[in-house]
């Protein structure tokens, strides 16, 4: 039974004195812990007392004893997420040790309240974090929280409550064009199809010219380029030919190990894909393919010592090299991936077709990705319209307005 009492000193003067009023209780009843709190004011300890049995009664009450520190609890979950990639590691490791560790660290996860979560949020925004970093790190937190709860070491996850950021609207200049969608490509970083073959004349024949091509006329990552096997490239002397992606690599330091190259399987289940291998690849590839210094994996791009190229060597020493020469500004790898789809999808290239070939979850994200390029990208389709309903034939169709089709042929080989 709850027993609320003054707690006299030893110089205490009478009842009339301002010792504290100590609250001896049992929160889990006869068979659990005792405990003794003091407050200022009796009416404090019978609000505590009070909310301390609604916790119980609800099964939202944890021992404060057995409640942990964030930090504690953050490096149990850490923990939990070192069999990751390497790069998703080292990330998380980042956010703790820069963002939150420094704040939250020595509290337990009991005082950390909303209105805490939400200052470390508007802080992050104040700093011009951007507003997808700000909710990646939030929703570190929140993930920490939720394994304390699995753990039965805290009851409630105060980020469940707190609003997430977001870019908020600003005025359109006459530069803008309309677009507005953060995670859209933007268009200066893509090369056309002539600056693509104006780099590629650039390029020093051999391994960057083979690498190039690859990249501009499949789309693959260069992650996937840089893992690629001669096994998973099928060319046959008479049919078409492919190339299998069927894994990326990773130069990310995990853990305190030795920085070396580890290969994953693709993000996705549709990052496992087959890519048609335009003639002109094939011929590179096949001329690359008698200059190719043999390695134990059996690499398609290898560097010097046999391993994968890093992706930092590629541009310093082989695409930044070849767009200065051609004259054009400087983009990195994955700008040749986006190059890729801008071509197919101005040569008319059907949503669905460019997410498969690009190894896209959704068609979803090839549209958000490429907004700019669907929106003004023609088809023909319109036109060919009435020779499809009505049975007219025009014959500028055939000389003037090539099919979809065709037209995305032409941008690939280009």
């Amino acid at each position: 039974m709850a027993k609320i009492e003054k707690f006299h000193v030893s110089s205490c003067s009478g009842d009339s004195c301002e010792c504290l009023w100590e609250l001896d209780y049992r929160p889990l009843g006869l068979r659990g812990p005792r405990r003794r709190v003091r407050f200022r004011t009796r009416k404090q300890a019978e609000r505590f007392l009070a909310e301390t049995t609604q916790r119980v009664t609800r099964g939202e009450y944890v021992e404060p004893a057995k409640v942990p520190t964030f930090a504690v609890a953050a490096e149990r979950w850490f923990t939990s997420k070192t069999d990751r990639r390497p790069s998703h590691v080292a990330d998380l490791r980042s956010r703790l040790d820069k963002h939150l560790l420094p704040r939250f660290g020595a509290e337990r996860l009991d005082r950390i309240t909303v209105a805490a979560i939400e200052k470390l949020r508007d802080d992050l925004r104040a700093d011009d974090y951007a507003p997808r970093t700000v909710n990646t790190i939030v929703r570190i937190a929140g993930a920490v929280f939720r394994a304390a709860i699995r753990r039965g070491e805290a009851t409630v996850n105060p980020v469940e409550r707190v609003e997430r950021t977001f870019m908020a609207a600003r005025e359109m200049t006459a530069e803008d064009n309309g677009g507005g969608d953060d995670d859209a490509v933007n268009p200066d970083s893509i090369l056309n199809p002539d600056e693509v073959r104006a780099m590629l004349n650039a390029t020093s024949a051999g391994l960057y010219r083979a690498l190039f091509t690859a990249a501009s006329l499949t789309g693959a990552r260069s992650g996937e380029l840089f893992a690629l096997r001669w096994g998973d490239v099928e060319m046959p002397k008479n049919g078409p030919a492919y190339i299998y992606v069927r894994r990326t690599v990773s130069w990310a330091r995990a853990g305190g190990e030795e920085i070396r190259p580890r290969y994953f399987p693709p993000k996705t289940k549709a990052g496992l894909r087959k890519i048609p291998v335009a003639d002109e690849l094939a011929a590179a590839l096949r001329a690359w393919k008698l200059q190719c210094p043999p390695t134990a994996d059996d690499l398609v791009f290898p560097a010097a010592d046999g391993r994968p190229i890093r992706r930092s060597n590629a541009l310093r020493y082989g695409l930044w090299s070849a767009l200065r020469r051609a004259g054009l500004r400087r983009v990195n790898m994955h700008s040749l991936r986006h190059s890729f789809a801008s071509a197919l999808i101005m040569g008319g290239a059907a949503v669905t077709e460019v997410q498969a070939l690009l190894g896209h979850a959704s068609p979803a994200i090839t549209l958000k990705t490429y907004s700019h390029w669907f929106s003004t990208a023609d088809s023909g389709a319109v036109g060919r319209l009435g020779e499809i309903i009505l049975g007219t034939t025009k014959k500028w169709a055939v000389s003037g307005h090539s099919s979809g089709r065709a037209a995305s042929g032409n941008a690939i080989n280009a």
